[in-house]
């Protein structure tokens, strides 16, 4: 098959043909637009029937050039992804998954090229993940055949064969479903029974080779590739194929094996090796394969790792390696983690096979004292024997494994051999400073892969579970400070020191040591002066939240002054970038004070900000730039005279960042919010730079805008409730960025509304104004349907705001348009439809009962509304409710609406709503007929009302009289100017001020009554036509309630 290289056409119709000459264009073209064209062509047959198969019969072609068949493997494996499941739009039909089903084991097992097999080998466990054992049950036993087939006869079939074997069982070993989890337990016995036998066989043949020299040399390869792989898989099978695998035979024996293979190989890899030296790394990896199986063991299975054979000798097996590493730990490369990637895609770390296993030996330790201390808490079932389990493994790693003795070896041997800072390590310090300090720091995951970092980790474990293992080590640190040491070793004891910070917090000075040992340490001139430096910067962070006074934190912040000094040449990239690290934690400590640093907050700010300049990672630059943000937060109002410079910095740095660099952004809108929190009112100076950022995060078409929207968001938000009106006509204009965001159901989502609210509290003109006064009442109506109580409710008083606002600022025409425009959005309407369908459903009872669309709480927030528009204007509520009946008469919809209007005030927990309601339907008193007799007919719910809200707001202690039950004052109206303190934020002030406007708070609610009803008395006739026409129809003690409320007891 060969094809010519030409652009296809973005509709062309799929065929071989085609296919190959896109495939071809994609993969070997050296022109951009043919491979962009090819491109666009393959996505676009992504939905087309047979476009898979045909991939897979491109791939099964060992004549097409090398590149093309990888493309279409790859294509392929991307495409199991999208469209294998029959849920996926597009999905691939049965008939096709059939055929490439049938033809998988094909692409791994004759193929000889290893990197097609394997991205083969990575589709067949993408598919058996979800086929099997449901839709593919005979897979597993297809594939064990055929291993068991090659096992003997091919070795190229065979290493085939494993390859596959390895990523299935990746693949069902992390699956989550349990259906997936069984189906590898029920297989499981049988995989091991033949792994088993074929690495035995495989290791066997390749020993025997290398030995005696007995063998084919490439057979001997391929067996020692072969054994490699099974081991690989075993290594997971017996971690993930049991529940209990301490309790079976073949895992028994396998696990012995793996202990004296493991002495075996070992011994092979020695300077005086029986293995020859090309072999040797093979070998090596056969060790570090065991090594993985103990620590898995011993991570996934607490409860059997100690139950297994010969466990405990074998972690004080793994610690004599670990101690005779440590001989020559100072000498040893170093382990580098490289920018090469496994074929798992994890990191590759290059180093010696000695430090690399005296690794796994400190990560095996750290395990063994997690199994005996950190205990995985899960909610499954679990047998009482399984408890007994537990506890049994929990008290052989205790009183078998972590002995005193070997305790105090390990922190002897730690502190003072595998702490040593060394020459390898220098070099990479040298190398790359930048990514060797980002890897080295403690918060980093340098202890996966490197001795030191891991040997700290295990000391920190060691100290938190056994505290007198305090004492020597705080004789070696007061050695340590007391005599002369050259750099290297003063800083392992200052890294121990460090790690024993919460321990040795009672029994060591540390302000003594600060001031007469520190300070000195801090300002040595020697070639290896950077080492102490930045351990010093580490150590002041570690000791400062647990131990430090008062009067030695401005010492510490001299020190970190003079580390972070560029123009001293001992303070080298890495100390700099490692102090301004560190000073994140020391400005977080509890006891930091503004007043404190402020002497020392110019240099330190302007350092830092230069220091941004200099970096490259973007990890680096987001760290300084949280350093800076938990100082402009800590410092509170005392960072007012550095906002200038910061702010002068940020958008510069914002711009530099690029379209793609959200982290970074990220951590400058932080810092901005701090900065606006801190300086409250005086941030409005900033607002003219923030507004183009913040408006480009929150712009939708942004690429950047879902990373963005959060730190965006709280930003905006802080910048509104530390404005004071008025407010910038640019920041206005944003709001219609957070309008789309407010129907969401999450954080965001609450915070938009908060900010809308904030708005119209702020600037209610701009906000009622033509442009914006419809899409904000429509954005707000949505919420009011949310499941999220908080946001509807939100949303409910935000409209609330929206009709004060307008009456105040328009009188009755400003609500009469409001409310028109409530009518033509059909907000008006859904609220009377789901009230009336709430009163419906009160008015039906039994099991046909009709059911409300709205609960009580979103039935209060409508009749707040409602209270609202006829509290402003009760005519043009009578007429608005009118509008909603086919005839227009209002008696129609008063009717049922006053009856589930009454019915509410019981579920109206808040005093204030049942007031503004009380108000708003006393208001109604004053309109003439024909509401005036709708009114006089609900009489008694209307006295009910009136008792029930007065003797709630009344407030017998400012009564003149005690012997009267007086209407008293109105708890609710505030009298005076409104109250202050010194932590209300500008919005609080804004909107007490505000409410303080309000009826609600300035209207007394038993003389706004009184006035209303005698004036209705007068309108009817007088009081003895309207005891005769209406009060007669009342109940005796609701009209009694109601006269108690001005009446002597």
């Amino acid at each position: 098959m060969s094809f010519a290289i030409e652009v296809p056409g973005e509709a062309a119709p799929l065929s071989l043909v085609e296919l190959g000459k896109a495939l071809e264009a994609a993969a070997l073209s050296t022109d951009n637009a043919q491979r962009q064209s090819a491109g666009q062509q393959l996505q676009a047959w992504e939905s087309h029937p047979d476009y898979y198969p045909a991939l897979q019969s491109v791939f099964l072609d060992k004549s097409l050039p090398g590149p093309i068949r990888f493309l279409a493997v790859i294509l392929l494996k991307n495409g199991i992804d999208k469209y294998w499941r029959h849920t996926a739009k597009h999905a691939v039909r049965p008939a096709e998954k059939q055929l490439i089903r049938s033809r998988l084991l094909q692409g791994s097992v004759d193929e000889e090229d290893r990197a097609l097999s394997l991205h083969n080998a990575l589709v067949i466990a993408k598919i058996v993940r979800i086929d099997y054992p449901n839709d593919w049950p005979e897979v597993l036993p297809t594939i064990i055949n055929v291993t068991k087939t090659a096992k003997s006869s091919n070795p190229v079939h065979l290493s085939g064969a494993l390859q596959v074997l390895l990523r299935v069982v990746k693949e069902l070993g992390t699956a989550r479903l349990r259906r997936s989890q069984t189906a590898l337990r029920a297989v499981t016995p049988e995989l091991i029974q033949l792994l088993g036998e074929t690495y035995t066989e495989k290791t066997a043949y390749w020993q025997e080779f290398l030995m005696k020299g007995r063998g084919d040399e490439d057979d001997a390869d391929y067996a020692m590739q072969n054994s490699l792989i099974a081991l690989k898989i075993l290594r997971r099978l017996v971690t993930v194929g049991y529940e209990s695998p301490h309790t079976d035979p073949m895992v028994q024996d396998f696990w012995s094996l793996s202990q004296s293979q493991f002495d075996q190989f070992l011994n092979g890899v020695s300077h005086d090796s029986w293995i020859p030296a090309p072999y040797q790394e093979l070998v090596g990896k056969h060790l570090i394969q065991f090594t993985k199986l103990h620590i898995d063991m011993s991570e996934m299975h607490p409860a059997s790792f100690p139950a297994l054979p010969n466990s405990i000798p074998l972690v004080r097996a793994y610690w004599n390696l670990v101690r005779e590493f440590s001989e020559v730990f100072e000498k040893s490369g170093g382990i580098r983690q490289t920018s090469n990637e496994n074929p798992g895609g994890s990191p590759k770390h290059e180093g010696p096979l000695s430090e690399k296993l005296a690794l796994k030996g400190l990560l095996l330790l750290r395990s063994c004292v997690a199994i005996a201390y950190r205990q995985v808490q899960t909610f499954k079932y679990r047998s009482p024997e399984t408890k007994d389990q537990e506890k049994e493994a929990i008290r052989i790693v205790k009183e078998e494994l972590l002995t005193r003795d070997l305790l105090l070896d390990i922190v002897q041997v730690t502190i003072s051999k595998l702490f040593i800072f060394r020459k390898s390590d220098l070099e990479a310090w040298e190398e790359d400073p930048e990514e060797w300090e980002s890897q080295e720091r403690y918060q980093g995951l340098a202890y996966e892969w490197a001795v030191r970092p891991c040997a700290e980790r295990l000391l920190v474990d060691l100290l938190t579970y056994y505290k007198e293992l305090g004492q020597p080590l705080l004789t070696y640190c007061d050695l340590a400070t007391k005599i002369e040491m050259d750099i290297v070793t003063k800083e392992a004891a200052y890294c121990a020191l460090g790690c024993a910070a919460a321990v040795l917090r009672d029994a060591f000075d540390f302000d003594r040591f600060l001031a007469l040992t520190l300070v000195k340490d801090a300002q040595l001139q020697n070639p290896m002066a950077k080492l102490l430096r930045r351990r010093i910067a580490i150590l002041l962070s570690q000791w400062i939240p647990v131990r430090c006074s008062q009067e030695s934190k401005p010492t510490v912040y001299e020190i970190f002054r003079h580390l972070l000094n560029p123009e001293d040449t001992h303070n080298d990239e890495v100390v700099r970038i490692t102090a301004a690290r560190e000073l994140k934690s020391v400005a977080d400590d509890f006891e930091f004070t503004g007043a404190a640093f402020l002497p020392f907050a110019a240099d330190i700010f302007n350092v830092l900000i230069n220091l941004l300049q200099e970096v490259s990672s973007d990890e680096t630059k987001v760290a300084i730039l949280g350093t800076i943000r938990v100082i402009v937060s800590r410092m509170e109002t005392h960072v007012s005279p550095f906002g200038d410079a910061i702010m002068a910095t940020l958008p510069n740095l914002w711009e530099s960042a690029g379209t793609e660099e959200y982290m970074i952004k990220q951590a400058i809108l932080a810092i901005m919010s701090a900065l606006v929190e801190s300086v409250r009112d005086e941030s409005r100076r900033y607002q003219g730079a923030i507004i183009p950022l913040l408006r480009e995060a929150m712009d939708p078409e942004s690429s950047l805008h879902l990373h963005l929207i959060e730190e965006s968001v709280e930003l905006w938000k802080t910048i509104l409730v530390q404005t004071v009106p008025p407010v910038h006509p640019e920041l206005v204009q944003l709001v219609v960025l957070a309008l789309p965001l407010l129907e969401y159901d999450s954080i965001v989502a609450s915070s938009c509304l908060e900010i809308v609210k904030n708005y119209i509290l702020l600037c209610p003109r701009e906000i009622l104004d033509d442009s914006l006064r419809r899409p904000t009442l429509s954005a707000l109506a949505k919420t009011l349907d949310l499941k999220s109580r908080e946001q509807s409710q939100l949303g409910a008083v935000s409209i609330e705001l929206m009709l004060r606002a307008a009456e105040v600022l328009g009188g009755v025409q400003g609500i009469s348009i409001l409310v028109q425009d409530m009518l033509e959005i059909g907000l008006l309407g859904t609220m009377l439809e789901g009230l009336h369908g709430a009163w419906e459903s009160n008015q039906s009872t039994g099991p046909h009962r009709k059911v409300s669309k709205i609960n009580t709480i979103q039935q209060t927030d409508y009749l707040a509304l409602l209270a609202r528009i006829a509290l402003a204007d009760p005519a043009l509520f009578a007429t608005m409710i009118a509008g909603f009946d086919s005839g227009g008469n209002v008696q129609t919809v008063w009717t049922w609406l006053s009856s589930i209007w009454f019915d509410n005030f019981d579920c109206m927990n808040d005093v204030a709503r049942q007031k503004l309601s009380c108000l708003a339907l006393t208001r109604l008193c004053e309109l003439p007929n024909p509401m005036q007799d709708l009114v006089l007919a609900r009489l008694q719910d209307y006295l009910t009302m009136w008792t029930s809200v007065v003797l709630e707001l009344c407030d017998p202690t400012d009564a003149d009289q005690p012997g009267f039950l007086p209407p008293g004052k109105d708890s609710l109206v505030w009298e005076g100017p409104v109250e202050r303190n010194e932590y209300d934020l500008p919005i609080d002030v804004h909107e007490r001020e505000l409410a303080s406007k309000d009826p609600v708070h300035t209207v007394s609610a038993f003389e706004f009554i009184k006035l209303r009803l005698q004036d209705l008395v007068q309108r009817v006739g007088g009081e003895q036509a309207f005891e005769r026409d209406w009060a007669v129809n009342v109940d005796k003690n609701v009209l009694e309630g109601f006269q108690k409320l001005s009446q002597p007891r």
